[in-house]
């Protein structure tokens, strides 16, 4: 009997890039579902960043989103943590006047303060007042913060570090929920489904995937894939336009 896996795959750079999806990753991730394996997203977009224009084409088995912070299996929900509100509000608060875009992405909505051009294209609601977080948003799930600009300082680091994971790409940083990362969310769904940890197979490209493929079976960097991801890889992959994904579960798991 063939031994079923899991694969983790980040969105971003590694599934698919500005150009949308190469096929052949569709086309190999319907293989390899068809053949028993489970095949999940586990992304650092929050739940209201991924829509089916950037996914709707790919079958999977479930979304893992929010940086490990929710866990979607089919259409069950099986894991769920979101940032305190309060803290939510001090950080609106906190960088109402910058000069750095700042999000606050949650599981439906997704809000922008001090918004750039290239984000004018998304559906982020442009929040009147800090206000708003405590008042005609205070429902919302909020999975995740970010910040954009030029001019993000290690004060602006140490503020969101009181409370959460921080993840500092140069220029641009995310943060989610203490004691949730993609690792985290990996391990989760391995004990829900019944599998090894040698059964799971992590694929990414950025410093923010790196704790999944250190606590993967089978790590992968996609071929366009940060030279410290490359460094922990067990197995590396083409470049995500040309279907790095979809190479690397041909290669490991259908072809094994």
């Amino acid at each position: 009997m063939t031994e079923k896996f899991a694969v983790f795959i980040d969105i971003d750079n590694t599934l698919t890039d500005d150009n949308g999806i190469n096929p052949k990753n569709a086309e190999i991730i319907d293989e390899a579902r068809k053949a028993g394996h489970y095949i999940f997203v586990n992304t650092g977009r929050a739940k209201s960043w991924i829509n089916s224009e950037l996914i709707g084409h790919i079958n999977l088995d479930g979304i893992i989103s929010g940086m490990g912070s929710r866990i979607e299996i089919g259409e069950k929900v099986i894991f769920e943590k979101t940032i305190n509100q309060d803290f939510v509000y001090s950080c609106a608060k906190h960088f109402w006047n910058t000069e750095n875009c700042f999000f606050i992405s949650g599981v439906q909505k997704g809000f922008i303060l001090n918004p750039i051009p290239y984000f004018k294209q998304w559906d982020f609601i442009d929040i009147e007042s800090p206000e708003d977080i405590n008042g005609k948003y205070k429902d919302e799930k909020i999975q995740k913060l970010e910040m954009f600009g030029k001019n993000i300082t290690e004060d602006d680091k140490i503020f969101f570090g009181k409370e959460l994971n921080l993840y500092d790409h140069g220029g641009y940083i995310e943060c989610a929920s203490r004691g949730c990362t993609k690792s985290t969310a990996m391990d989760i769904v391995l004990n829900h489904l019944g599998l090894k940890k040698e059964n799971s197979i992590a694929i990414g490209d950025s410093v923010n995937d790196m704790d999944m493929l250190k606590n993967a079976g089978i790590a992968v960097a996609v071929g366009n894939a940060i030279d410290d991801v490359k460094k922990i890889a067990d197995f590396v992959s083409t470049p995500c336009a040309d279907g790095g994904v979809g190479y690397a579960i041909e290669q490991l798991v259908i072809n094994k």
